[in-house]
């Protein structure tokens, strides 16, 4: 009896649109040897020689040491085809004939070439040994008795399997098989089957590190979705690629796990990304991965004017002579970055791989000394993950890769409740809702500052000590002017509730963590109380919302004055 992935039951086989494909289904199962493998409906997402991203996917994926890889299409009922117009037919017990979207032939080369890609560009295949294996495909149609009137020059009767051919799938998959044998071609090994295996239909499992560092007793997993296990895959083959997509799609899980494949592939990797809150998130989720090492920028930046420095070069005297100036911009934006690209003429650490997080923040002058840091220009590898709706700090640059993003398109934060709200201030490509429910949002206008601080500290007392949030899951994001003062007001309120607390320090147990919007920006946290300012609403910075509310996973609530709940409210329903 073969080996099924996925496995379907009866009831889930009676659930498939296609009849033909849950006998053929049913039939593999049961007349294919134990040493086969049959993937059904097994997908991928890649990008073509002519550089196009190509999405497909084949009914039926047969993986086995004795024969190789078998392609197979399967159509039920009848067929027609018409050579003038090269358009195929299905046709229905009651006669009714339909257009075939795809030349069913043509479609399963497609599928082969494109499996034949997915296998070959894969490091795990490179690893192995490579080379080329016995690779085929056919077009199943269960429904017909005679395979003749089907075959033509790109249709040998060899790769055509009919109602006959049902009674013994293995001699005829035996049959296909010799038809696509070569003389020069390898048997694949069990080694190599078990490989294919893991590259077409493995499951993505990573570690939340995110979560690790706000709170490390707790050994939570993300399952990715079927979308961003595409992506990961997909770039797998690649040495320079864009991710996008919007708060919660798991760019920030997705970077960290690219530069830990690229690690284990024996690469020196750098991953960099803006926020220094969120850098000390990674490297301590990073702690035990050697070959990474996770930076924000400035703080790598300014590690390398150490360095060079010891090395006999004050690399950023020269980037102030080269761009004179005393304010915190001059610094961060052009002599910090300029000292960067000028550390790489002094120093030889250089990287073979380059990750980017929040790449959104990241300017012009930030990706020149970026790309100065790859120890080969052309054959290094530069990945990039950005959410052009969090520019919330305006310096958006030219990111060095010409080719299109990968997309993101789904939710695994937030509950539906919190996504509704933050992605009514979201502009992009659309991001699926979450299935998750939860509570609603809520929200707390007063008119007195002091009012507000006081809802704040009630909320938060609330979550923690009567429905038994640990403190560490909730934190307050300011997005008010001055923050000193918001801080001020409520940490003797949090105090007289008896809830211990911290100001802009991540990572400790038991507390509640008081942060300004702006520094959470690629954390998350169970429970997030978002103190608005009028400013925010007046000044129509509706990325200070989006960022702000995208932080929270389960529990949100919204603070502020009347005039900026209402305001950020009717946004809410005038975008819905």
């Amino acid at each position: 009896m073969a080996r099924m992935i996925p496995l379907l039951d009866g009831e889930r086989l009676q659930d498939l649109q296609s009849r033909a494909e849950a006998r053929f289904y049913e039939l593999c199962r049961e007349q294919l040897p134990a040493n086969v493998l049959v993937i059904y409906s097994a997908s991928w997402l890649y990008r073509n020689d002519r550089g196009r991203i190509t999405e497909g996917e084949a009914d039926f994926t047969l993986v086995s040491p004795t024969f190789g890889v078998l392609v197979v299409e399967v159509k039920g009922g009848g067929v027609t085809f018409t050579p003038s117009t090269g358009l195929w037919r299905s046709r229905d017990r009651d006669g009714t004939l339909n257009l075939l979207k795809k030349d069913p032939f043509k479609q399963a080369q497609s599928e082969r070439h494109s499996i034949r890609d997915q296998i070959c560009g894969h490091a795990n295949w490179r690893q192995l040994g490579g080379g080329d294996f016995p690779l085929g495909h056919a077009v199943f149609f269960p429904d017909i008795h005679d395979a003749v009137p089907l075959a033509g020059l790109d249709r040998p009767l060899e790769i055509i399997g009919v109602n006959a051919d049902l009674t013994d799938i293995a001699r005829w998959v035996s049959r296909v098989m010799n038809f696509w044998h070569r003389a020069g071609d390898t048997q694949l090994s069990a080694a190599g089957a078990r490989v294919i295996e893991n590259i077409l239909c493995n499951p993505i499992d990573v570690q939340a590190v995110l979560r690790a560092a706000i709170d490390q007793a707790e050994a939570q997993r993300i399952r990715l979705t079927n979308n961003q296990a595409k992506v990961l895959r997909t770039i797998g083959g690649r040495r320079r690629a864009v991710v996008s997509g919007g708060a919660g799609t798991g760019k920030t899980v997705l970077a960290v796990t690219k530069a830990k494949q690229l690690a284990a592939d024996g690469l020196n990797v750098l991953l960099l990304c803006y926020n220094r809150p969120l850098a000390d998130s990674l490297a301590f989720g990073l702690i035990q991965t050697p070959r990474v090492a996770a930076y924000s920028f400035h703080q790598f930046c300014e590690q390398r004017v150490r360095q060079a420095a010891d090395a006999g070069r004050d690399v950023l005297k020269d980037a102030k002579e080269s761009h004179p100036g005393t304010t915190d911009r001059d610094y961060y934006d052009f002599q910090l970055p300029f000292a960067l690209a000028l550390s790489s003429e002094v120093l030889a650490e250089k990287f073979d791989a380059i990750v980017v997080d929040e790449a959104q923040d990241f300017s012009d002058e930030y990706w020149f000394g970026v790309e100065s840091l790859l120890r080969d220009l052309t054959a290094g590898h530069l990945f990039v993950f950005i959410d052009e709706n969090q520019t919330i700090y305006t310096r958006s640059g030219s990111i060095p890769i010409e080719d299109e993003p990968y997309h993101l398109t789904n939710n695994c934060r937030n509950t539906a409740p919190i996504h509704e709200t933050g992605y009514r201030f979201y502009k992009g490509e659309l991001v699926d809702s979450p299935e998750i429910r939860g509570p609603d949002v809520t929200w707390a206008p007063s008119d007195q500052v002091e009012a507000q601080a006081d809802a704040i500290s009630r909320r938060v007392r609330q979550w923690v000590a009567v429905e038994g949030l640990e403190a560490h899951d909730v934190a307050v994001l300011v997005a008010k002017r001055p923050k000193a003062r918001c801080y001020e007001l409520l940490g003797p309120r949090l105090t007289a509730e008896g809830i211990r607390w911290v100001t802009e320090t991540h990572s400790v147990t038991g507390a509640v963590l008081l942060e300004t919007y702006s520094r959470f920006k690629g954390l998350e946290a169970q429970a997030v109380v978002l103190w608005v300012g009028d400013e925010v609403v007046e000044e129509a910075t509706w990325e200070t919302v989006y960022v702000g509310t995208t932080r929270a996973k389960s529990l949100l609530a919204v603070v502020g004055s009347n005039k900026a709940v209402r305001t950020v409210r009717e946004f809410i329903q005038a975008a819905g």
